[in-house]
């Protein structure tokens, strides 16, 4: 019984706090069109990580047919391993630990415990969206084979130790 109040007083502080976001007077697009967020800077961001930040952004603003539900948060994780930045791929992995161990709960006592920490999961994946210099930092840069290493594949190497 404490654990079904306190899940209850989670959702509604939760609802509180996102009522104020989500009251904005911009447009609303069709559901399941993906739109860019004024609140996430998307310039310069892969495919996989631009489309993980904007499904996240519209989860937490109730956009375009997403909530802070399972089901958006597995199109995010879906979008998140397609990103080229560790910071987005990291966090789609901690947010399918949360998504899975809500899914293993289905029918439980704790599952609404667990449903709960999915929409905390998508809310710190937003977070980590507003970002950009942390996202854009965690996409490795092709290799150049550092210093001392040769362009040329049919050099030959020297690997004796000195």
């Amino acid at each position: 019984m404490r654990g079904t109040s306190a899940v209850i007083a989670t959702s509604a502080l939760l609802a509180l706090a996102l009522s104020g976001c989500a009251s904005n007077d911009e447009p609303t697009t069709a559901p399941g069109a993906a739109t860019v967020a004024s609140a996430v800077d998307l310039t310069g961001l892969d495919e996989g990580s631009a489309t993980a930040c904007t499904l996240a952004e519209n989860a937490v603003l109730g956009k375009a047919g997403h909530d802070l539900d399972l089901e958006s948060a597995n199109e995010i994780i879906t979008a998140g391993k397609t990103s080229k930045s560790s910071v987005i791929t990291i966090a789609s992995s901690v947010l399918e630990f949360s998504v899975r161990k809500a899914e293993a709960a289905a029918g439980n006592p704790d599952e609404q415990t667990l449903t709960a920490a999915v929409s905390t999961e998508i809310l710190k994946f937003r977070t980590v969206c507003q970002d950009p210099k942390t996202v854009k930092a965690g996409i490795a840069s092709p290799s150049t084979g550092g210093s001392g290493a040769s362009s040329n594949p049919d050099e030959p190497v020297d690997r004796s130790v000195n």
